[in-house]
């Protein structure tokens, strides 16, 4: 009888534990729902920005949110920008639809850079590139032919901690866009660092994160090219 009691204890004392340990994780894991309220704000700019044949769309984090120099830094008008700040590889997949779906753009161009911070809550390179092939399959059930194309995370003072790590998203997005039709990555990461292998941080604002003025000056200037080839590849 002493036994059983023992065990009876033991066992609702780990899954009492147990309970709490996920709801802990859950708490790490924000919800996508938190965007809804910017979501809104997208569906309302639907009916506003019209696309037209020339219209080619870019998706992402704070780095295309701030990005509000983008069609005088990319010399190009017909942009349409859908950038919400903060946000993970994971809730662009569950937005993608919503976002994208609404356009017929002639070209998708993603940033996402907030899913390796150097954060107890980082997620693996792998799981990031799976991610985004989850995000490319939904993108194209919409759009089979349209280039679609990753931007490369960029190197910043804040997260050179896990600099190897982003590297290695950025090399594995590489390789899988290297096996499938229309899909590109672009990488300027090289115009960013100095002679000693670090960032040059009269690029980046005061929080070592993001770019100043003259950070998306030189990246415009630096993908504007490419963009345009991409863009014009499926006519």
């Amino acid at each position: 009888m002493i036994l059983k009691l023992r065990f009876s204890f033991i066992t609702i004392l780990s899954l009492f534990f147990t309970c709490a340990l996920s709801q802990v994780v859950s708490k790490k894991e924000k919800s996508p729902l938190r965007y809804e309220n910017q979501m809104n704000q997208f569906d309302s700019l639907n009916s506003i920005e019209k696309d037209n044949e020339n219209s080619i769309l870019f998706i992402g984090s704070s780095y295309i949110r701030k990005w509000v120099t983008i069609k005088e830094d990319l010399n190009y008008d017909d942009i349409i920008n859908r950038g919400f700040g903060g946000s993970n590889i994971k809730d662009v997949r569950y937005y993608i639809k919503r976002i994208a779906y609404p356009h017929q753009p002639k070209a998708i161009f993603i940033y996402v850079g907030n899913d390796i911070t150097a954060t107890e809550n980082d997620k693996k390179p792998i799981d990031v590139l799976e991610t985004y092939k989850t995000i490319v399959e939904v993108l194209r059930e919409k759009f089979p032919t349209i280039p679609i194309t990753w931007l490369a995370i960029f190197p910043s003072e804040k997260r050179w901690a896990v600099w190897n790590k982003i590297q290695e998203v950025n090399h594995l997005i590489d390789e899988y866009s290297i096996t499938q039709k229309n899909l590109y990555s672009i990488n300027v990461c090289s115009s960013f660092l100095g002679e000693d292998g670090t960032p040059i941080t009269s690029y980046y604002t005061e929080d070592k994160l993001h770019f100043n003025r003259e950070g998306y000056k030189l990246w415009g200037n630096s993908i504007s090219k490419q963009v345009r080839e991409i863009s014009n590849k499926n006519n």
